[in-house]
This record gives structure tokens, C-alpha cells and sequence, in this order.
């Protein structure tokens, strides 16, 4: 996973870098797919007291944002990347489901399908409310 970080007010030390590395690789498992490596934009602003993170991320043609708050900056970033890798959890379940649907019986079996009226339908009927039914 490519990670570019900018910083406002704020710089990382080289240990802390590497160690953000290691916990975007855990992500980057997830969204990396065939397609070519996954990009994250790391912006890390410090205002008073207050430590803000934002990551995006495309995939799968969704825009993946994590947002962390926290005095402390690594607290701000590790919530920030497990927001995001809730998100990219979530979108790829979704994908994936959307493509895995099961087949109806009936279709499988070369049946009829919707266009016709169940048989249990008619039975409860009276002889003289079925051709009104069945047109």
C-alpha cells in the first residue's frame, strides 16, 4: 500500500513512520486487489490541544474515509486506521454478496417462473370468482 502523508504543523519521526507502515500493510491486505496497489492520503493537522487524522482511500469506486481526534497523534492515527478498515470491510462484503446470489429453484429447473397463478390460489377460490382471477 502507497502511503503519502501531509503534514500541517506536524511532522513524523522516521520510528513512527515505520510503524504506521506496518499497521497499513494489515489494510493494505484488504484493499489491494488485482487491480493494481491501493493509495492512502494520510493528513495529520494539530490545532491547540487537539490532533486531527484523515485517511482516504478509493475503492472499488467508493472514496474510504477514517477520521481520528485525540490529543495523543499515534491514538489519533491508530483510530483513524481502524475506522477505515471497518469501512473497507464493509464494502467488500457488500461487493462480494452482490455478486454471490443464488439462483431461484424454478429458474434453475426450467420451470414457469412468476408469469403464472399457484395452484393454491385457485383452490380456495369459488367457481365464479375464478375467471375473474385468472384474467
Amino acid at each position: 500500500m502507497k502511503v503519502t502523508y501531509t503534514g500541517r504543523q506536524v511532522d513524523l519521526a522516521p520510528a513512527q513512520s515505520e510503524k504506521l507502515m506496518a499497521e497499513f500493510q494489515k489494510v493494505g491486505k484488504l484493499l489491494d486487489n488485482g487491480r493494481g496497489e491501493a493509495e492512502a492520503h494520510v493528513t495529520l493537522a494539530h490545532t491547540r490541544h487537539l490532533n486531527t487524522v484523515d485517511i482516504t482511500v478509493a475503492y472499488h469506486n467508493h472514496e474510504l474515509v477514517g477520521a481520528g481526534a485525540d490529543t495523543d497523534l499515534f491514538t489519533a492515527i491508530h483510530s483513524a486506521v481502524g475506522k477505515l478498515e471497518k469501512q473497507a470491510l464493509k464494502v467488500r462484503e457488500r461487493w462480494r454478496d452482490s455478486k454471490r446470489v443464488p439462483r431461484k429453484e424454478t429458474e434453475a429447473a426450467g420451470g414457469g417462473g412468476e408469469g403464472g397463478v399457484a395452484s393454491s390460489e385457485i383452490e380456495g377460490t369459488e367457481a365464479g370468482d375464478e375467471g375473474a382471477r385468472l384474467s
